[in-house]
């Protein structure tokens, strides 16, 4: 009999501590992501501020392939120059002159308004979900992008260390 209720309570307590420990993880992981994906826009910003400056500087149109690659690897996101019509002028993905217009792209929207805009969807051109920020400068727009994959990966791994705890 003893036994019995040893192993109704042993398996009720094992039952809270896994629902508890569940409860942990979504809330967890959850703000977890919320965080550093609000990192990573806030650096994305910054980082396109200075893509701008950049394109500023050098107004020359044959070197902007150049910058846009200079870019894309310090800020280890994909770098894209886009004139105020929508085309892109150059893109460290892609080739530019094959690339669809940008006209109506949410973030390169706000950025002809003035501000910097973001968005997050899956590209067109690679087919994977990024975080788009887009920062205005003079005749239209410089764009970073940066794959949310390696977020969706982060949150794999916390996930596992929580279930391994």
């Amino acid at each position: 009999m003893t036994n019995r209720i040893f192993f109704k309570l042993l398996a009720a307590f094992v039952l809270v501590i896994a629902v508890a420990m569940l409860a942990l993880d979504v809330s967890v992981r959850k703000a977890w992501e919320e965080s550093l994906y609000t990192q990573l826009r806030t650096s994305l910003e910054q980082k396109a501020t200075m893509f701008a400056h950049a394109v500023e500087r050098d107004r020359d149109r044959s070197s902007l392939q150049q910058i846009a690659e200079d870019v894309a690897k310090g800020a280890d996101a994909r770098a894209t120059i886009i004139a105020e019509d929508g085309k892109v002028l150059a893109d460290s993905g892609s080739n530019a002159a094959e690339m669809e217009n940008h006209a109506t792209r949410p973030e390169f929207v706000a950025a002809l308004g003035g501000k910097v805009g973001s968005a997050t969807r899956t590209s067109r051109t690679v087919g994977i979900p990024f975080l788009y920020v887009a920062t205005p400068i003079r005749g239209g727009a410089v764009r970073l992008a940066y794959p949310l994959s390696s977020i969706q990966q982060m949150a794999r791994h916390v996930q596992l260390y929580l279930l391994e705890a």
